[in-house]
């Protein structure tokens, strides 16, 4: 399978990773603006991360949910929007964790939050990037098909479904490597906290 770097998917790539980082800024701002109260709620709950990271993290249950809704609203063309929104809100929880991490232990908190990312979320993210930018050009076959009133889509839509395929294997290796070593990783790095 070819990817098709195309200097209008480099525009579009570029306009992810800039959603992304909207969205951290916006959660680490939605941090410092909650009350005093949730502040301590939250610095208390992930002061106990330690235990936390004893368990293993199973999140099978839970990509293969979300990965068929996305998949789904890829489908249908017009869900591009809230495959975009979902990308955003990724960032916006990254952010706010990140806010909270640095106001437990300052940069050293802040240093373990964005390991955490590395190790939980980078893998993730490239998966929903390649999704949004697949669903993107499929998207544009499909729209100039029925502006042409061609209604034979058999082949753009088996396209997109292996494309899909090889998004939930991507994202079940991640997550069977995230099983098994994920919190291995992280416990590594709990001096930071």
């Amino acid at each position: 399978m070819k990817l098709k770097w195309t200097s209008s998917n480099t525009f579009l790539i570029k306009f992810i990773i800039s959603l992304l980082i909207v969205g951290i800024i916006f959660g680490m701002y939605f941090y410092y603006q909650e009350s005093s109260l949730i502040k301590t709620d939250i610095i208390s709950e992930l002061e106990s991360i330690e235990e936390h990271l004893l368990l293993k993290q199973n999140n099978f249950l839970y990509h293969i949910s979300l990965l068929s809704i996305l998949s789904i609203l890829s489908l249908i063309v017009f869900g591009i929007p809230l495959i975009l929104f979902y990308f955003f809100y990724e960032g916006v929880s990254f952010g706010f964790l990140l806010a909270a991490l640095f106001h437990i232990n300052g940069l050293e908190g802040l240093l373990f939050g964005i390991i955490f990312g590395l190790v939980n979320k980078l893998f993730i993210y490239l998966a929903l990037l390649y999704l949004i930018i697949t669903s993107f050009n499929y998207s544009k076959k499909v729209i100039i098909k029925l502006k042409n009133k061609d209604y034979r889509m058999s082949e753009y839509i088996s396209n997109q479904l292996f494309k899909i395929v090889f998004i939930f294997l991507f994202v079940l290796i991640i997550d069977i490597f995230i099983y098994f070593f994920g919190n291995k990783i992280l416990s590594l790095f709990l001096f930071m906290l």
